[in-house]
């Protein structure tokens, strides 16, 4: 519902004609403008305080990224999207990727979203949602939204909780930041979810939020996002459990990546010796290090071997020219040893790999993941085992 907060009272009629015209220039409709190959990346920053039953228990830092990739648009201009949620822990200049999370799903240029019944992701849905009726600064509206939450607790995942709620918009005002006219958008809500489930860990999830939205007029989509929230979980216990804190989102575009032409320009600039063999996958481009003709590691070590150090040296030069693109380093091991030594080492392989290439970390954009899969992902025999993967992400 839009509310035009600009009411004049005991002015003349052609002050108001004229004031009613000058409003009309401003107005505007805003909207989502969804342009087919357009790939939009969330970077996210959590600063939270954890509370348990009303005493400080712990503060935490989370890093969340996600990214949109636009597939297909149709004549209405509805966009088909797939999106990627990624579950990520900081270690040191690079990121340990825990899980990922793909959904496909569509979405009105208004921003009105319909995800699958079984997605965990987004938690916020229907965010932002605009109004059909050109507004400018000072007018407000609210809109529906979804919340929906998946609780891990002890390793068991329990969930969905769903909750509806209405949000505040309220169209502040237009300034221009870096260049980009944008628009300034104040929103707020509340949320109330009693859980009567039996059997479920969780008793009432409730809290609020306000944000600010930077929206990008030019190119129709959010340029950052800052979030203060308070959140308070009742546990079946007894217990108490709330979340305070303030979150940081900035929002950066890339085109999709042309996986075929791309596979191609690195094997032609690595060579036909490198002993790196690159694919296009269905998530990017993927150069992987087997130990088939040479040995890439010290054995059952992480330290890269002279030979092979110098020759990821090659590929660092070369990788520089996808500064902006996340990549993915995961390490592999043969069927030796325990699980957990597999995954240690094969994690510790991948950092040390990620070292060689990114000494400096990365220069431009790109987030670099690192992810130790141990001997779970095996391709062949022990020595095509032995490997580790660089994945260029689209």
């Amino acid at each position: 519902m839009l509310n035009k907060k600009r009411i004049l009272l005991g002015i003349p009629l052609f002050v108001i004609a004229a004031l009613s015209s000058l409003e009309a220039e401003n107005d505007r409709i805003l909207s989502f403008i969804q342009v087919e190959g357009r790939v939009l990346h969330a970077d996210s920053r959590v600063d939270e305080q954890v509370y348990i039953n009303g005493y400080l228990s712990h503060t935490a830092q989370i890093d969340e990224f996600s990214l949109s990739s636009i597939v297909k648009v149709d004549e209405k201009g509805k966009a088909l999207l797939d999106s990627s949620f990624r579950t990520v822990e900081r270690i040191g200049r690079f990121y340990e990727w825990v899980s990922s999370e793909n959904v496909r799903l569509e979405r009105e240029p208004s921003g009105f979203m319909t995800v699958p019944a079984d997605a965990a992701r987004p938690v916020l849905r229907q965010v932002p949602t605009f109004p059909s009726e050109p507004i400018a600064p000072g007018d407000s509206w609210t809109a529906a939204a979804e919340e929906v939450h998946v609780l891990r607790i002890n390793g068991t995942l329990y969930g969905p909780y769903r909750s509806t709620t209405q949000v505040l918009y309220t169209y502040r005002e237009d300034r221009m930041i870096d260049g980009r006219h944008t628009a300034l958008i104040d929103l707020e809500y509340s949320l109330y979810l009693p859980v009567r489930r039996e059997g479920e860990p969780v008793r009432l999830i409730s809290g609020q939020s306000q944000q600010q939205l930077v929206w990008d007029l030019e190119k129709g989509q959010p340029f950052t996002k800052t979030e203060d929230f308070e959140f308070l979980m009742m546990m079946s216990n007894g217990t108490s459990q709330e979340f305070v804190g303030r979150s940081f989102t900035e929002y950066r575009e890339t085109e999709s990546l042309d996986r075929e032409g791309t596979a191609e320009t690195l094997r032609n600039e690595l060579g036909d010796d490198s002993g790196i063999t690159v694919e296009p996958t269905g998530e990017g481009v993927l150069l992987s290090l087997a130990e088939l003709d040479r040995i890439l590691f010290e054995p059952e070590s992480a330290e890269l071997r002279a030979a092979e150090a110098q020759r990821l040296n090659r590929l660092a030069e070369i990788l520089k020219g996808y500064s902006d693109r996340d990549i993915l380093i995961t390490g592999h091991t043969a069927d030796y040893g325990t699980a957990a030594g597999r995954s240690r080492l094969s994690f510790e392989r991948a950092s040390a790999v990620a070292d060689r290439l990114f000494p400096d970390g990365r220069k431009g954009r790109g987030k670099l993941f690192l992810r130790g899969a141990g001997s779970t992902e095996p391709t062949g025999t022990d020595r095509e085992n032995r490997r580790v993967e660089i994945l260029i992400l689209d």
